[in-house]
């Protein structure tokens, strides 16, 4: 371990307590397992058909509010390189109960993203096999995911590199089969109608799908969930961060390209949830579609343990700042270092949570996400633009003008949530308050103090 890692850590109050085994290109890869390649399977047809048809420029509007908010969350982990992410940030940048709200908001992202992944497994393992039981399925892959985290997060990376390099052969075999039956004229053929077409072009509509599509970029924000355990974490986490999201932007927009390109008219769709194969069948037949239900297990089980290990690393944070209870959620495996209690609970939450419907989970991770991303983005200008002045030159640009377009750029996409996604997050978000009434006597006593609000301000 780099002493400058453990000597960081402990300039904020803290012990080093997890181990410090990754590197770049291990948290690159859990950013990428994360987001997974093969995502746009999943939100196709829900995407396809909010935008009328324009998932690629959706996700091409997508990424723009993703890149600011990238962009703010290296910022803010090379000033607080600690795992606590969004919940860290917001609490010592703005104060400790926007923090607790921004980390609350954020678990119901994070909570939500392994529940998702079950189901997926769930519908596309039947797909494969329909006489399994569908209960079978997701109680072996929750069982799965969470011995993988128990085992520790040298364990996860591993796992993750094999099934990230899987996903990405099933996305270059789409590519391949969906470009070889767009120049045989299937489809529209090569055709800029897959990217905008004026005949059905609506902008609110587009809005609206794009709101769903930045579903597909949520991830790059879990890296930072793991800085106590990489090396380096302010420069490593900054690099990171704003990488993964440019590189999946690219490899999201051409799946989407392709799948709408080969089956053009969205109402033909006999299922929003498998809307993608029905597409991917147009472009390479049976064997691509079989394919790629395998790859969207694999790319499932992946996010699912990232997913889980970024809760509970939020999980763990929030426990040792005693904004939660300490001895259940701060509590580390003498041998792993891992929190066990925390990885059991999330275990015994998925079982419940598999039974919901697919569409309902992801406007739920969005409804999260969002909030704790404008807290992120606020973050940077509380800290480095009002708090440390730097206010000059391009300095203005960096800690004001772009955070702020991150913040804007998300607000304008949180309002574009569904009416069901806003009620369902105002019940989370609800019960938070009354948690934190609760236990702080109606705000009139503070959370624990913490120790150490400097940051290292490491650029």
């Amino acid at each position: 371990m780099n002493n400058n890692d453990s000597t960081t850590l402990q300039h904020f109050g803290y012990q080093q307590e997890l181990k410090r085994d990754l590197g770049f290109w291990d948290v690159f890869l859990y950013g990428v397992g994360m987001m997974m390649p093969i995502a746009p399977i999943v939100v196709f047809g829900a995407v396809t058909m909010a935008s009328f048809g324009h998932m690629a420029l959706a996700y091409l509007i997508a990424v723009i509010p993703m890149s600011f908010t990238a962009y703010s969350y290296g910022q803010m982990a090379g000033a607080y390189p600690l795992a606590g992410s969004a919940f860290g940030y917001t609490q010592r940048a703005i104060h400790p109960y926007a923090g607790f709200f921004a980390g609350w908001s954020i678990l119901l992202d994070y909570a939500l993203f392994p529940i998702l992944n079950y189901i997926v497994i769930g519908i596309f393992t039947q797909m494969l096999f329909p006489s399994v039981n569908y209960w079978v399925i997701a109680i072996a892959a929750i069982l799965l995911v969470t011995v993988v985290n128990l085992l520790g997060v040298k364990s996860v990376s591993r796992v993750n590199v094999f099934l990230v390099a899987f996903m990405f052969i099933a996305v270059f075999y789409f590519l391949g089969a969906s470009f070889n039956s767009l120049s045989h004229g299937v489809g529209w053929g090569i055709s800029s109608l897959a990217f905008y077409n004026p005949a059905n072009f609506n902008i609110s509509a587009l809005l609206l799908g794009t709101s769903i599509a930045c579903f597909s970029f949520m991830g790059f924000d879990a890296m930072t969930t793991l800085a106590e355990e990489v090396h380096e974490p302010s420069k490593t986490l900054a690099t990171a961060t704003i990488s993964v999201c440019f590189f999946m932007a690219v490899v999201f927009i051409l799946q989407a390209f392709c799948a709408q390109a080969v089956f053009p008219d969205w109402t033909l769709f006999q299922s929003a949830d498998t809307a993608f194969m029905e597409a991917a069948g147009a472009a390479g037949g049976q064997f691509l579609v079989t394919f790629l239900s395998i790859a969207m297990i694999a790319g499932a089980i992946a996010n699912a343990i990232d997913s889980q290990a970024g809760v509970a690393r939020v999980l763990y944070a929030m426990g040792r700042d005693e904004v939660i209870p300490k001895k259940i959620f701060a509590y580390l495996h003498p041998k792993t270092k891992v929190p066990v209690y925390t990885l059991a609970i999330l275990a015994v939450i998925a079982v419940v949570g598999a039974s919901q419907d697919m569409n309902t989970i992801i406007t739920m991770i969005n409804f999260g996400a969002l909030i704790a991303f404008m807290c992120v983005n606020l973050s940077v200008i509380f800290h480095y633009y009002i708090k440390d002045k730097k206010r000059s030159g391009m300095d203005c640009v960096k800690y004001l003008i772009v955070p702020a377009l991150g913040f804007l750029a998300c607000l304008t996409l949180f309002v574009s949530l569904s009416p069901n996604a806003k009620i369902a997050g105002t019940i989370w978000v609800s019960i938070g308050l009354l948690y934190v009434l609760i236990s702080t006597r109606f705000f009139t006593r503070p959370f624990k103090e913490i120790t150490a609000f400097e940051s290292t301000d490491i650029d």
